[in-house]
């Protein structure tokens, strides 16, 4: 087993604290350490910490300790972490630690096709029986409940709707029934379904609302008015959501700030994201550098010192580059992942009528309803106003005019003045339909097929849609994934840098000054500064610095905060001379030592430091 290189060993401890003995992969640039306990890497040596033994003093009592410059950087820190240790690395901010925001359009596409296809795909073909067999699917059983046959749950009830084609139309109870009634006896304009196909410029098996249009409704007004949901109605994961294999979502995603969630009650979500082969390689530059000092009363120790020296920010512990192949890679995610779950939608409590007939009614628009009672007054992620949206996505641009039985009788949209989408129905002795716009119209047959006169015949209010579905592709594949996180966690790497570490402040030892050098390589003593302590403790000297008297006289201090060849001005410093020096400093509890400070003559990194206690009258005239 490879030892750990000393100037490493509080990092592994760092991050090897979060993780059980063994779990990870810690390697430093010449190996790797695998099975060893970070604690049993930390303590190993004489560098670990204050030495509980001090050197023998002299007659005077004068202990001499030696102080060692490690010139080199630390190397770089290497994670290498299953799905288990990443949960034990960095669990407890799982949830803070954004992975990707997405895009939600590809997964409802996904889930609409689901649905509308839960009673086959028979509603596609150009005929008047849609053949819709809701027992064909597992999707499709479960439609009905509390003894209720699937043809009459609210679920088939919106199936029925979103597959309504020209061909397959069914407008029973509504204001265009006798219209349909008359067109389909006389055979004007080809029929019916020829006359809607016609007008509202669809092919005769093409839906009213197609996956497309109903998607972006489902995107902008029923998930985009969700709290949980970002900007552009993208879905935000965290690593949180990817450990936990989505089963977060039913809190994420449930009720929240009037909304009645996404996901409905009771339902725990599934995606397998992270597979079972997973790995997480990280490689991070460390800006810990690791100095031996001295504790005056006790004796050597360590500091941690941070010198972050690479932007945009300059106070990383760890210098992460998630952009880079060579410093991160995941493997192993789910090639095509995909989620389980429960999608409910409510409908209004009270009918929501078409505004039809008054010519006022052209102004009722989203922002601008012409009552309480429009559809653009509801709540935008109940039920009505998703498909009063769906339907002026796809139809607000809609112009024609068609006339039948040599101009007695005509349908007209955007005419004569009136704005895109608005139909008139000419029909002798005013037997059609009243004016009003085409997603008007649609509501009202929404309306009326969620409530009858088929089989439902629900209430209003009770006409509440769930849907379970299973292996719904979220619209990203695996190694998609693994691309699309690096710019999110790039834009963490700060706080994720300082999650790994903690405060490494905590782990100084309560050393009074250590041993570095200034920017032109000589050595120098920089005596602890504020900055060196865990944050909000007090900084205890009351006479930082190293004087040449032991009542430590302003005038008589020789280290400088300000030193030409060094661009720190935190700490107190004193160049190591080529000769002898013999000052003093005082300690955290004002106690005074006497310091005698020379190089080393075999080794130009180390210095040879012997400390004495002031003794009473040292230094007296």
């Amino acid at each position: 087993m490879m030892p750990c290189a000393p100037h490493a060993r509080r990092l592994v401890f760092a991050v090897g604290a979060a993780l059980a003995a063994g779990c990870a992969t810690i390697a430093p640039a010449d190996g790797t350490i695998s099975g060893e306990t970070p604690e049993e890497a930390f303590v190993e040596g004489p560098e670990a910490g204050p030495s509980p033994t001090l050197p023998p003093g002299d007659a005077n009592g004068e202990r001499t300790f030696t102080l060692a410059l490690d010139p080199l950087p630390p190397p770089p820190l290497i994670l290498d972490m299953n799905r288990a240790e990443v949960g034990e690395l960095l669990g407890s901010v799982a949830d803070r630690i954004l992975l990707l925001n997405l895009e939600s359009f590809p997964f409802l596409v996904n889930a609409l096709e689901q649905v509308k296809n839960a009673c086959g795909s028979a509603w596609r073909n150009d005929a008047r029986d849609p053949m819709h067999d809701c027992s064909l699917t597992a999707l499709g059983r479960s439609f009905g409940q509390n003894g209720r046959p699937w043809q009459a749950s609210p679920e088939y009830a919106l199936v029925r709707l979103l597959t309504m084609t020209p061909s397959n139309s069914d407008v029973r109870g509504t204001s265009i029934e006798f219209l349909q009634g008359v067109s389909d006896f006389l055979g004007i304009g080809g029929g019916f379904a020829q006359m809607l196909s016609d007008n509202l410029q669809l092919g005769r098996t093409e839906e009213f609302l197609d996956t497309h249009v109903v998607a972006l409704s489902l995107r902008d007004h029923y998930l985009g008015s969700h709290p949980a949901i970002g900007e552009g109605a993208r879905i935000p994961f965290t690593l949180a959501d990817a450990l936990a294999d989505l089963s977060t979502l039913s809190t994420k995603l449930g009720p929240a700030g009037g909304h009645p969630g996404i996901v409905a009650p009771g339902f725990v979500p599934y995606g397998e994201v992270l597979g079972p082969n997973f790995r997480m390689r990280v490689t991070a530059e460390s800006n810990i550098r690791i100095f031996e000092g001295l504790a005056l009363a006790i004796g050597p120790g360590q500091l941690n010192v941070l010198e972050d020296r690479i932007g945009p920010t300059f106070d990383d512990p760890l210098e992460f580059d998630f952009e880079r192949n060579d410093r991160f890679s995941i493997s192993g995610l789910a090639a095509e992942p995909t989620v389980d779950l429960r999608i409910a939608i409510q409908e209004s409590p009270i009918y929501v009528p078409a505004c039809a007939g008054p010519p006022e009614c052209t102004g009722n628009r989203p922002g601008s309803p012409i009552n309480l009672d429009s559809v653009w007054a509801q709540p935008e992620w109940q039920l009505e106003p998703i498909i009063a949206y769906a339907g002026i996505s796809k139809y607000d641009q809609l112009v024609n005019a068609t006339q039948y039985l040599d101009g007695l009788a005509s349908v007209e949209i955007g005419q004569n003045g009136t704005p895109p989408g608005w139909i008139h129905f000419g029909v002798p002795f005013n037997l059609g339909p009243k004016d009003q716009y085409a997603w008007e119209l649609i509501l009202e047959v929404a309306e009326v097929g969620m409530h009858g006169p088929d089989e439902s015949r629900f209430v209003e209010g009770d006409a509440n849609v769930a849907f379970t579905l299973t292996g719904v592709p979220v619209g990203i594949t695996g190694e998609e994934c693994a691309e699309a996180v690096r710019p999110y966690l790039q834009a963490q790497r700060a706080d994720i840098a300082r999650h790994i570490l903690g405060d490494f402040r905590e782990r100084n030892d309560p050393v009074d000054f250590y041993l570095s050098s200034i920017d032109t390589g000589a050595l120098a003593l920089y005596f602890v500064s504020p900055d060196d302590l865990t944050p909000g403790t007090p900084y205890p000297y009351v006479r930082p610095g190293f004087y040449l008297d032991p009542g430590l006289t302003p005038e008589q201090k020789v280290s400088v905060l300000d030193m030409g060849g060094s661009t720190d001005r935190l700490h107190e410093k004193l160049l190591v001379a080529p000769a002898e020096q013999i000052v003093y400093a005082g300690n955290a509890k004002g106690q005074v030592f006497r310091l005698r400070v020379a190089p080393d003559p075999l080794d130009a990194l180390r210095v040879r430091i012997g400390v004495a206690p002031v003794t009473p009258g040292e230094g007296a005239p």
